[in-house]
């Protein structure tokens, strides 16, 4: 047998490739079905996770224009001790204003009363933030155990 007639059987007993084209109206159609699909998760999951915290961070912007609160509630990584964390801007320094910080954490506490119960927490934080134009924001951080917030 000569070189050509090998190679000739070869290639009629090997398969043809089939043909995998997808058209581009496919693809498009997939891409914004996965978009809608991503999007609706990232909102349900938001909605799921703030829905408890939104009064009491809605009455927080109320009571202190221009802080921006943030309230986030539960384990963190679903291990450790139930947590509300309260993070807010403030227009002073609380490491050298003291009084203040220690005023406005007990005002946030006071809120914080009137729309959850704070024995369902082990631990309730407030993060009182500071920013500094072009440095690093000062954050001053107060802990209470729900035990010493009842006392």
């Amino acid at each position: 047998m000569t070189q050509q007639s090998i190679s000739a059987a070869d290639a009629s007993d090997t398969p043809l490739p089939k043909n995998r084209e997808i058209s581009g109206t496919k693809v498009v159609i997939g891409m914004l079905a996965l978009g809608v699909f991503a999007t609706g998760l990232l909102f349900l999951y938001f909605e799921l996770h703030t829905r408890p915290f939104r009064p009491l961070r809605e009455a927080l912007g109320r009571e202190f224009k221009h802080s921006r609160p943030n309230v986030e509630g539960g384990r963190l990584k679903g291990r450790g001790p139930m947590i509300l964390r309260i993070s807010m801007s403030v227009p002073f320094d609380p490491f050298v204003e003291e009084t203040k910080a220690a005023e406005r954490n007990s005002q946030v506490l006071e809120i914080a009363k009137k729309y959850h119960d704070l024995q369902t927490f082990e631990q309730v934080q407030v993060n009182l933030i500071y920013f500094l134009p072009e440095a690093t924001a000062k954050r001053r951080t107060f802990d209470w155990k729900s035990k010493q917030l009842t006392e």
